[in-house]
Protein backbone atom coordinates (compact mmCIF):
# COMPACT_ATOMS: atom_id res chain seq x y z
CA UNK A 1 0.00 0.00 0.00
CA UNK A 2 0.92 3.18 -0.92
CA UNK A 3 1.75 6.17 2.12
CA UNK A 4 -0.19 9.11 2.67
CA UNK A 5 2.07 11.20 3.40
CA UNK A 6 4.30 14.46 1.36
CA UNK A 7 7.18 12.97 2.23
CA UNK A 8 7.17 9.90 0.35
CA UNK A 9 7.79 9.68 -3.15
CA UNK A 10 5.05 6.82 -4.62
CA UNK A 11 6.42 4.49 -7.48
CA UNK A 12 3.93 2.30 -9.52
CA UNK A 13 5.02 -0.34 -11.47
CA UNK A 14 3.07 -2.01 -14.20
CA UNK A 15 4.73 -5.34 -16.22
CA UNK A 16 3.59 -8.11 -17.50
CA UNK A 17 2.69 -11.20 -15.36
CA UNK A 18 5.12 -13.66 -17.83
CA UNK A 19 7.87 -10.88 -16.94
CA UNK A 20 7.94 -11.72 -13.53
CA UNK A 21 11.84 -12.80 -13.45
CA UNK A 22 12.52 -9.67 -15.43
CA UNK A 23 10.73 -7.49 -13.11
CA UNK A 24 12.47 -8.94 -10.30
CA UNK A 25 15.45 -8.49 -11.53
CA UNK A 26 14.44 -4.72 -12.23
CA UNK A 27 12.98 -4.22 -8.56
CA UNK A 28 16.64 -5.37 -6.82
CA UNK A 29 18.15 -2.19 -8.72
CA UNK A 30 15.42 -0.08 -8.32
CA UNK A 31 16.31 -0.76 -4.13
CA UNK A 32 19.65 1.66 -4.97
CA UNK A 33 16.94 4.43 -5.49
CA UNK A 34 16.47 4.44 -1.93
CA UNK A 35 20.23 5.29 -0.79
CA UNK A 36 19.83 7.96 -3.80
CA UNK A 37 16.96 10.15 -2.66
CA UNK A 38 16.93 13.04 -0.66
CA UNK A 39 15.52 12.87 2.28
CA UNK A 40 12.09 11.28 0.82
CA UNK A 41 10.98 7.65 1.60
CA UNK A 42 10.42 5.81 -1.59
CA UNK A 43 7.15 3.61 -1.62
CA UNK A 44 6.88 1.25 -4.36
CA UNK A 45 3.31 -0.37 -5.24
CA UNK A 46 3.49 -3.08 -8.53
CA UNK A 47 1.05 -5.30 -10.50
CA UNK A 48 1.06 -7.90 -13.13
CA UNK A 49 -1.49 -8.04 -15.48
CA UNK A 50 -3.84 -10.16 -14.87
CA UNK A 51 -7.44 -9.70 -13.32
CA UNK A 52 -9.25 -7.25 -15.05
CA UNK A 53 -12.60 -6.93 -12.48
CA UNK A 54 -14.10 -3.56 -12.34
CA UNK A 55 -12.51 -3.81 -8.61
CA UNK A 56 -9.24 -4.48 -9.70
CA UNK A 57 -9.49 -1.74 -12.18
CA UNK A 58 -10.55 0.99 -9.92
CA UNK A 59 -7.66 -0.40 -7.42
CA UNK A 60 -5.44 0.07 -10.36
CA UNK A 61 -6.39 3.59 -10.96
CA UNK A 62 -6.59 4.57 -7.56
CA UNK A 63 -3.04 3.71 -7.21
CA UNK A 64 -1.88 5.60 -10.41
CA UNK A 65 -3.67 8.74 -9.44
CA UNK A 66 -1.61 8.49 -6.28
CA UNK A 67 1.81 7.82 -8.00
CA UNK A 68 4.57 9.85 -8.57
CA UNK A 69 6.82 7.87 -10.88
CA UNK A 70 4.95 5.46 -12.88
CA UNK A 71 7.70 2.29 -14.65
CA UNK A 72 5.73 0.76 -17.58
CA UNK A 73 8.21 -2.94 -18.34
CA UNK A 74 7.58 -3.02 -21.92
CA UNK A 75 8.41 -6.45 -23.52
CA UNK A 76 6.35 -8.49 -26.07
CA UNK A 77 4.06 -9.91 -23.78
CA UNK A 78 3.11 -6.35 -21.85
CA UNK A 79 2.89 -4.42 -24.90
CA UNK A 80 -0.05 -6.74 -26.61
CA UNK A 81 -1.75 -7.71 -23.00
CA UNK A 82 -5.56 -6.64 -22.20
CA UNK A 83 -3.69 -4.95 -19.46
CA UNK A 84 -1.35 -2.42 -20.71
CA UNK A 85 -4.38 -1.43 -23.69
CA UNK A 86 -7.08 -1.05 -20.79
CA UNK A 87 -7.72 3.02 -19.82
CA UNK A 88 -6.29 2.75 -16.66
CA UNK A 89 -2.56 2.27 -18.05
CA UNK A 90 -3.52 4.71 -20.79
CA UNK A 91 -4.69 7.00 -17.88
CA UNK A 92 -1.32 7.34 -16.97
CA UNK A 93 -0.59 9.51 -19.96
CA UNK A 94 -2.92 12.18 -19.30
CA UNK A 95 -1.45 12.06 -15.83
CA UNK A 96 2.01 12.51 -17.61
CA UNK A 97 0.74 15.39 -19.87
CA UNK A 98 -0.82 17.30 -17.26
CA UNK A 99 2.69 16.81 -14.77
CA UNK A 100 0.34 15.37 -12.34
CA UNK A 101 2.92 12.23 -12.45
CA UNK A 102 6.29 11.23 -14.70
CA UNK A 103 5.54 8.19 -16.95
CA UNK A 104 9.05 6.01 -18.41
CA UNK A 105 8.48 3.29 -20.12
CA UNK A 106 11.76 0.85 -19.51
CA UNK A 107 12.09 -1.38 -22.61
CA UNK A 108 13.12 -5.19 -21.04
CA UNK A 109 13.27 -6.79 -24.70
CA UNK A 110 12.68 -5.91 -28.56
CA UNK A 111 9.35 -5.56 -29.20
CA UNK A 112 7.20 -2.97 -31.48
CA UNK A 113 7.06 -0.09 -28.41
CA UNK A 114 7.30 2.39 -31.15
CA UNK A 115 2.95 1.13 -31.99
CA UNK A 116 2.04 1.77 -28.68
CA UNK A 117 0.18 5.04 -27.15
CA UNK A 118 3.44 5.36 -25.45
CA UNK A 119 5.97 6.03 -28.51
CA UNK A 120 6.56 9.65 -28.21
CA UNK A 121 7.84 9.37 -24.16
CA UNK A 122 11.51 9.17 -23.27
CA UNK A 123 12.02 5.44 -22.81
CA UNK A 124 14.74 4.08 -20.94
CA UNK A 125 17.48 2.83 -21.00
CA UNK A 126 18.31 5.76 -24.00
CA UNK A 127 17.51 5.51 -27.36
CA UNK A 128 15.46 2.34 -26.68
CA UNK A 129 18.13 -0.06 -25.97
CA UNK A 130 16.37 -3.51 -24.80
CA UNK A 131 17.97 -4.23 -21.25
CA UNK A 132 17.90 -7.97 -21.93
CA UNK A 133 18.84 -8.63 -25.55
CA UNK A 134 22.65 -7.83 -24.52
CA UNK A 135 24.36 -9.77 -21.54
CA UNK A 136 27.81 -7.81 -21.52
CA UNK A 137 26.03 -4.48 -21.10
CA UNK A 138 22.91 -5.58 -19.18
CA UNK A 139 24.66 -3.71 -15.56
CA UNK A 140 25.88 -0.66 -17.41
CA UNK A 141 22.14 -0.67 -18.68
CA UNK A 142 20.65 -1.14 -15.01
CA UNK A 143 23.30 1.58 -13.56
CA UNK A 144 22.35 3.97 -16.33
CA UNK A 145 18.23 3.31 -15.81
CA UNK A 146 18.91 3.57 -11.98
CA UNK A 147 20.80 7.03 -12.61
CA UNK A 148 18.19 8.60 -14.97
CA UNK A 149 15.40 7.66 -12.56
CA UNK A 150 17.25 9.16 -9.71
CA UNK A 151 16.87 12.66 -11.84
CA UNK A 152 13.58 11.72 -12.12
CA UNK A 153 12.83 11.64 -8.53
CA UNK A 154 14.44 15.03 -7.70
CA UNK A 155 12.10 16.45 -10.35
CA UNK A 156 9.24 15.24 -8.56
CA UNK A 157 10.24 16.10 -5.47
CA UNK A 158 11.31 19.62 -6.27
CA UNK A 159 8.03 19.35 -7.88
CA UNK A 160 5.79 17.83 -5.10
CA UNK A 161 7.39 20.65 -2.19
CA UNK A 162 6.74 23.71 -4.77
CA UNK A 163 2.96 22.48 -5.36
CA UNK A 164 2.19 21.96 -1.58
CA UNK A 165 3.60 25.30 -1.11
CA UNK A 166 1.07 26.82 -3.55
CA UNK A 167 -1.98 24.40 -2.85
CA UNK A 168 -1.86 25.45 1.14
CA UNK A 169 -1.33 29.51 0.18
CA UNK A 170 -4.66 28.74 -2.16
CA UNK A 171 -6.16 26.80 0.75
CA UNK A 172 -5.97 29.48 3.08
CA UNK A 173 -6.87 32.48 0.91
CA UNK A 174 -10.26 30.68 0.16
CA UNK A 175 -10.56 29.60 4.16
CA UNK A 176 -10.71 33.46 4.73
CA UNK A 177 -13.75 34.03 1.90
CA UNK A 178 -15.71 31.34 3.16
CA UNK A 179 -15.68 32.20 6.67
CA UNK A 180 -19.02 33.34 7.82
CA UNK A 181 -20.75 32.99 3.87
CA UNK A 182 -23.64 32.87 5.46
CA UNK A 183 -23.55 36.20 6.18
CA UNK A 184 -21.70 37.18 3.45
CA UNK A 185 -23.58 35.73 0.85
CA UNK A 186 -21.38 38.02 -1.78
CA UNK A 187 -18.70 35.69 -0.93
CA UNK A 188 -19.52 32.73 -2.09
CA UNK A 189 -18.61 32.89 -5.62
CA UNK A 190 -15.01 33.73 -4.86
CA UNK A 191 -14.42 31.23 -2.33
CA UNK A 192 -15.17 28.81 -4.85
CA UNK A 193 -13.20 29.94 -7.13
CA UNK A 194 -9.98 29.64 -4.51
CA UNK A 195 -11.16 26.06 -3.38
CA UNK A 196 -11.17 25.03 -7.07
CA UNK A 197 -7.69 26.60 -7.76
CA UNK A 198 -6.79 24.83 -4.72
CA UNK A 199 -8.04 21.03 -5.67
CA UNK A 200 -6.28 21.43 -8.69
CA UNK A 201 -3.43 22.00 -6.92
CA UNK A 202 -3.84 19.12 -4.17
CA UNK A 203 -1.87 15.28 -4.51
CA UNK A 204 -2.13 12.43 -2.18
CA UNK A 205 -0.47 13.32 1.47
CA UNK A 206 -1.87 16.91 1.42
CA UNK A 207 -3.99 18.59 4.35
CA UNK A 208 -7.08 18.30 4.71
CA UNK A 209 -8.06 15.97 2.55
CA UNK A 210 -10.02 15.92 -1.20
CA UNK A 211 -13.40 15.39 -0.19
CA UNK A 212 -13.03 17.97 2.83
CA UNK A 213 -12.18 20.52 -0.34
CA UNK A 214 -14.69 19.61 -2.14
CA UNK A 215 -17.30 19.08 0.28
CA UNK A 216 -17.03 23.09 0.59
CA UNK A 217 -16.80 23.53 -3.71
CA UNK A 218 -20.23 21.76 -3.23
CA UNK A 219 -22.07 24.43 -0.48
CA UNK A 220 -20.42 27.12 -2.69
CA UNK A 221 -22.14 25.81 -5.49
CA UNK A 222 -25.50 24.95 -4.12
CA UNK A 223 -25.84 28.62 -2.92
CA UNK A 224 -24.63 30.07 -6.00
CA UNK A 225 -27.73 27.99 -7.84
CA UNK A 226 -30.16 28.71 -4.97
CA UNK A 227 -29.20 32.25 -4.95
CA UNK A 228 -29.78 32.26 -8.93
CA UNK A 229 -33.04 30.25 -8.99
CA UNK A 230 -34.34 32.42 -6.02
CA UNK A 231 -33.25 35.82 -7.59
CA UNK A 232 -34.97 34.59 -11.47
CA UNK A 233 -38.46 33.35 -9.57
CA UNK A 234 -38.77 36.64 -7.76
CA UNK A 235 -37.93 38.32 -11.01
CA UNK A 236 -40.13 36.24 -13.03
CA UNK A 237 -42.75 36.88 -10.42
CA UNK A 238 -43.08 40.98 -10.71
CA UNK A 239 -43.16 40.54 -14.27
CA UNK A 240 -45.82 38.62 -14.39
CA UNK A 241 -44.14 35.66 -15.73
CA UNK A 242 -46.22 32.85 -13.44
CA UNK A 243 -44.93 29.58 -15.06
CA UNK A 244 -41.37 30.80 -15.59
CA UNK A 245 -41.22 31.89 -11.86
CA UNK A 246 -42.82 28.84 -10.44
CA UNK A 247 -40.55 26.21 -12.41
CA UNK A 248 -37.23 28.67 -10.74
CA UNK A 249 -39.10 28.63 -7.22
CA UNK A 250 -38.78 24.44 -7.48
CA UNK A 251 -35.44 24.43 -8.50
CA UNK A 252 -34.14 26.89 -5.70
CA UNK A 253 -36.27 24.69 -3.07
CA UNK A 254 -34.46 21.42 -4.40
CA UNK A 255 -31.17 22.86 -3.07
CA UNK A 256 -32.30 23.53 -0.04
CA UNK A 257 -35.24 24.75 1.95
CA UNK A 258 -36.32 28.70 2.59
CA UNK A 259 -39.29 29.96 3.91
CA UNK A 260 -39.86 33.06 1.58
CA UNK A 261 -39.30 30.69 -1.73
CA UNK A 262 -41.58 27.86 -0.26
CA UNK A 263 -44.16 30.60 0.24
CA UNK A 264 -44.10 32.32 -3.31
CA UNK A 265 -44.13 28.49 -4.53
CA UNK A 266 -47.52 27.93 -2.66
CA UNK A 267 -48.72 30.70 -4.05
CA UNK A 268 -47.67 30.26 -7.59
CA UNK A 269 -48.47 26.80 -7.65
CA UNK A 270 -52.17 27.70 -7.38
CA UNK A 271 -52.02 30.77 -9.81
CA UNK A 272 -50.75 28.25 -12.39
CA UNK A 273 -53.96 25.81 -12.38
CA UNK A 274 -54.99 23.32 -15.21
CA UNK A 275 -57.16 25.66 -16.99
CA UNK A 276 -54.44 28.42 -17.48
CA UNK A 277 -51.78 25.34 -18.81
CA UNK A 278 -54.63 24.14 -20.74
CA UNK A 279 -54.90 27.57 -22.72
CA UNK A 280 -51.50 28.46 -22.73
CA UNK A 281 -51.13 24.67 -24.37
CA UNK A 282 -54.13 25.32 -26.83
CA UNK A 283 -52.54 26.32 -29.83
CA UNK A 284 -49.45 23.73 -29.55
CA UNK A 285 -52.35 21.12 -29.40
CA UNK A 286 -54.07 22.29 -32.52
CA UNK A 287 -51.43 21.84 -34.55
CA UNK A 288 -49.88 18.58 -32.83
CA UNK A 289 -53.55 17.17 -33.71
CA UNK A 290 -53.74 18.34 -36.87
CA UNK A 291 -50.29 16.88 -37.81
CA UNK A 292 -51.22 13.32 -36.02
CA UNK A 293 -54.47 13.61 -38.78
CA UNK A 294 -51.78 13.76 -41.81
CA UNK A 295 -49.62 11.45 -40.57
CA UNK A 296 -51.78 8.80 -39.89
CA UNK A 297 -53.19 9.59 -43.40
CA UNK A 298 -49.50 9.27 -44.99
CA UNK A 299 -49.63 12.84 -46.08
CA UNK A 300 -46.40 13.47 -44.96
CA UNK A 301 -45.25 17.24 -46.28
CA UNK A 302 -48.18 18.44 -44.38
CA UNK A 303 -47.76 16.71 -41.21
CA UNK A 304 -43.84 18.04 -41.34
CA UNK A 305 -45.32 21.16 -41.32
CA UNK A 306 -47.63 21.29 -39.00
CA UNK A 307 -45.44 18.97 -36.11
CA UNK A 308 -43.27 21.96 -36.99
CA UNK A 309 -45.61 25.14 -36.10
CA UNK A 310 -46.71 23.12 -32.45
CA UNK A 311 -42.94 23.25 -31.98
CA UNK A 312 -43.34 26.67 -32.19
CA UNK A 313 -45.48 26.74 -29.44
CA UNK A 314 -43.86 24.14 -27.07
CA UNK A 315 -43.33 24.86 -23.68
CA UNK A 316 -41.82 22.87 -20.81
CA UNK A 317 -44.02 20.60 -19.31
CA UNK A 318 -46.15 20.11 -22.47
CA UNK A 319 -46.61 16.36 -22.91
CA UNK A 320 -45.57 15.03 -25.54
CA UNK A 321 -42.24 15.86 -24.94
CA UNK A 322 -39.76 17.62 -27.42
CA UNK A 323 -37.99 15.01 -28.44
CA UNK A 324 -41.27 13.01 -29.31
CA UNK A 325 -42.33 15.61 -31.92
CA UNK A 326 -38.48 15.82 -33.44
CA UNK A 327 -38.84 12.37 -34.10
CA UNK A 328 -42.08 12.54 -35.87
CA UNK A 329 -40.67 15.16 -38.00
CA UNK A 330 -37.57 13.16 -38.84
CA UNK A 331 -40.15 10.12 -40.14
CA UNK A 332 -41.84 12.61 -42.23
CA UNK A 333 -38.75 13.57 -43.74
CA UNK A 334 -37.59 10.28 -43.90
CA UNK A 335 -40.98 8.83 -46.02
CA UNK A 336 -41.77 11.97 -47.83
CA UNK A 337 -38.19 11.27 -49.62
CA UNK A 338 -38.38 7.74 -49.54
CA UNK A 339 -42.00 8.19 -51.13
CA UNK A 340 -40.95 10.72 -53.41
CA UNK A 341 -37.61 8.51 -54.80
CA UNK A 342 -39.90 4.93 -55.24
CA UNK A 343 -42.14 6.91 -57.33
CA UNK A 344 -38.94 8.06 -59.63
CA UNK A 345 -37.60 4.79 -59.65
CA UNK A 346 -40.80 3.52 -60.91
CA UNK A 347 -40.98 5.35 -64.04
CA UNK A 348 -37.03 4.93 -64.76
CA UNK A 349 -37.82 1.55 -64.47
CA UNK A 350 -40.71 1.72 -67.05
CA UNK A 351 -38.06 3.58 -69.22
CA UNK A 352 -35.47 0.65 -68.80
CA UNK A 353 -33.35 3.38 -67.34
CA UNK A 354 -32.17 0.83 -64.63
CA UNK A 355 -28.85 2.92 -63.82
CA UNK A 356 -31.47 6.05 -62.79
CA UNK A 357 -32.80 3.72 -60.59
CA UNK A 358 -30.14 2.75 -58.67
CA UNK A 359 -28.89 6.51 -58.80
CA UNK A 360 -31.96 7.36 -57.40
CA UNK A 361 -32.62 5.08 -54.74
CA UNK A 362 -29.01 5.21 -53.57
CA UNK A 363 -29.09 8.93 -53.03
CA UNK A 364 -32.44 8.38 -51.24
CA UNK A 365 -30.65 6.26 -48.66
CA UNK A 366 -27.66 8.95 -48.54
CA UNK A 367 -30.35 11.79 -47.75
CA UNK A 368 -32.20 9.64 -45.45
CA UNK A 369 -29.29 8.10 -43.14
CA UNK A 370 -26.16 9.30 -44.46
CA UNK A 371 -24.17 7.87 -41.66
CA UNK A 372 -25.50 4.33 -43.00
CA UNK A 373 -24.70 5.10 -46.66
CA UNK A 374 -21.04 5.97 -45.66
CA UNK A 375 -21.24 2.17 -44.25
CA UNK A 376 -22.94 0.36 -47.40
CA UNK A 377 -20.05 1.85 -49.50
CA UNK A 378 -17.25 1.24 -46.89
CA UNK A 379 -18.70 -2.48 -46.85
CA UNK A 380 -19.19 -2.78 -50.25
CA UNK A 381 -15.34 -1.74 -50.67
CA UNK A 382 -14.21 -4.42 -48.55
CA UNK A 383 -16.35 -6.75 -50.20
CA UNK A 384 -14.38 -6.13 -53.06
CA UNK A 385 -11.62 -6.44 -51.31
CA UNK A 386 -11.71 -9.73 -49.73
CA UNK A 387 -12.68 -11.28 -53.19
CA UNK A 388 -9.61 -10.33 -54.79
CA UNK A 389 -7.33 -10.11 -51.93
CA UNK A 390 -3.80 -11.92 -52.57
CA UNK A 391 -0.87 -12.63 -50.21
CA UNK A 392 2.37 -11.26 -51.32
CA UNK A 393 5.83 -11.08 -50.08
CA UNK A 394 7.84 -7.93 -50.21
CA UNK A 395 11.07 -8.72 -52.72
CA UNK A 396 13.28 -5.96 -50.75
CA UNK A 397 12.09 -6.41 -47.03
CA UNK A 398 11.04 -9.96 -47.21
CA UNK A 399 7.82 -9.10 -45.75
CA UNK A 400 4.65 -10.64 -46.32
CA UNK A 401 1.04 -8.22 -47.46
CA UNK A 402 -1.99 -8.10 -49.12
CA UNK A 403 -2.50 -6.90 -52.64
CA UNK A 404 -5.87 -6.39 -55.15
CA UNK A 405 -5.05 -9.04 -57.86
CA UNK A 406 -7.57 -7.07 -59.93
CA UNK A 407 -6.17 -3.49 -59.88
CA UNK A 408 -2.61 -4.67 -58.55
CA UNK A 409 -2.89 -1.64 -55.76
CA UNK A 410 -2.02 -2.66 -52.01
CA UNK A 411 -4.23 -3.22 -49.83
CA UNK A 412 -2.41 -3.79 -46.55
CA UNK A 413 1.54 -3.11 -46.83
CA UNK A 414 3.73 -5.76 -46.38
CA UNK A 415 4.85 -5.93 -42.38
CA UNK A 416 4.59 -9.42 -41.57
CA UNK A 417 7.07 -12.65 -41.52
CA UNK A 418 4.61 -14.91 -43.11
CA UNK A 419 0.70 -14.79 -44.31
CA UNK A 420 -2.17 -16.96 -45.38
CA UNK A 421 -4.51 -15.57 -47.98
CA UNK A 422 -8.15 -14.72 -46.06
CA UNK A 423 -10.44 -17.75 -45.52
CA UNK A 424 -13.87 -16.64 -43.79
CA UNK A 425 -12.75 -13.15 -43.62
CA UNK A 426 -9.51 -13.83 -41.92
CA UNK A 427 -6.15 -14.03 -42.97
CA UNK A 428 -3.68 -15.78 -40.58
CA UNK A 429 -0.62 -13.95 -40.40
CA UNK A 430 2.86 -14.21 -38.78
CA UNK A 431 4.24 -11.07 -36.55
CA UNK A 432 8.07 -11.89 -35.47
CA UNK A 433 7.45 -15.46 -33.94
CA UNK A 434 4.07 -15.40 -33.40
CA UNK A 435 0.74 -16.11 -35.55
CA UNK A 436 -2.29 -14.13 -35.18
CA UNK A 437 -5.63 -13.17 -37.64
CA UNK A 438 -6.27 -9.80 -38.84
CA UNK A 439 -9.23 -8.46 -40.94
CA UNK A 440 -9.19 -6.95 -44.20
CA UNK A 441 -8.39 -3.73 -42.73
CA UNK A 442 -5.40 -4.95 -41.14
CA UNK A 443 -6.46 -5.10 -37.67
CA UNK A 444 -5.75 -7.41 -35.16
CA UNK A 445 -8.54 -9.61 -34.44
CA UNK A 446 -7.18 -12.66 -32.73
CA UNK A 447 -3.51 -11.69 -30.79
CA UNK A 448 -0.31 -12.74 -32.15
CA UNK A 449 0.02 -15.36 -29.40
CA UNK A 450 0.26 -19.02 -31.30
CA UNK A 451 3.06 -20.89 -32.33
CA UNK A 452 1.37 -22.06 -35.50
CA UNK A 453 -2.09 -21.24 -37.27
CA UNK A 454 -3.93 -23.15 -39.71
CA UNK A 455 -6.79 -21.37 -42.41
CA UNK A 456 -10.24 -20.89 -40.82
CA UNK A 457 -12.67 -23.65 -42.46
CA UNK A 458 -16.44 -24.25 -41.17
CA UNK A 459 -16.02 -21.56 -38.40
CA UNK A 460 -12.50 -22.54 -36.86
CA UNK A 461 -8.85 -22.86 -37.24
CA UNK A 462 -6.14 -25.21 -35.75
CA UNK A 463 -3.34 -23.53 -33.71
CA UNK A 464 -0.65 -24.35 -31.87
CA UNK A 465 0.52 -23.21 -28.54
CA UNK A 466 2.91 -23.95 -25.87
CA UNK A 467 3.24 -27.29 -27.60
CA UNK A 468 -0.78 -28.15 -27.82
CA UNK A 469 -2.78 -28.18 -30.66
CA UNK A 470 -6.54 -26.91 -30.51
CA UNK A 471 -9.27 -25.10 -32.15
CA UNK A 472 -10.36 -21.51 -32.33
CA UNK A 473 -13.42 -19.55 -33.31
CA UNK A 474 -13.34 -16.00 -34.91
CA UNK A 475 -13.17 -14.70 -31.77
CA UNK A 476 -10.11 -16.15 -30.63
CA UNK A 477 -12.12 -18.14 -28.28
CA UNK A 478 -10.91 -22.42 -27.65
CA UNK A 479 -13.89 -24.55 -28.95
CA UNK A 480 -13.88 -28.15 -29.16
CA UNK A 481 -13.34 -29.48 -32.28
CA UNK A 482 -13.58 -33.72 -33.88
CA UNK A 483 -12.14 -34.12 -36.86
CA UNK A 484 -14.83 -35.62 -38.48
CA UNK A 485 -16.72 -32.73 -37.78
CA UNK A 486 -14.63 -30.88 -40.17
CA UNK A 487 -15.69 -31.51 -43.92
Amino acid sequence: MYIKSTYVLNIFIAYHQDDQDMFEEVFQHLQDLNDMNRGYMINKVWYAGQDLSMEYRKQIRDYIDTADLILLLMSDNSIMSPYFLSGEIKYSLELHEKERSILVPIILNTCWWEDTAFKHLEVLPRAGLPIYDSTNVRNDLFDQVVAELDERLDLISDRKKDLEEAFRTKLNEAESIFKDWEKHGDRIRAACAMFEEALDLWREGFVPVRSAIEKKIEICYRELDFKHYATAAQDAYIEKDYQTAFYNCKDALDLRDDAIIRTLYEKLEKQLEEDKMRTLKKPFDLHLNKGHEYFLSLQWQKAEEEYHKALDFYEDGFSPKKHVIQHKIEICHREYILENSLREASLSYEKQDYGKVVDTLTQAIKDINHEAFEQIEHAIRLVGFLENAEAFQDQRTRKWGFYDASNGNVIIAPKYTAAYNFRENLAGVKKWDKWGFIDIEGNEIIPFVYDFAGNFRDGVAEVIQHNTIFYINHRGERVDVQKGDLI
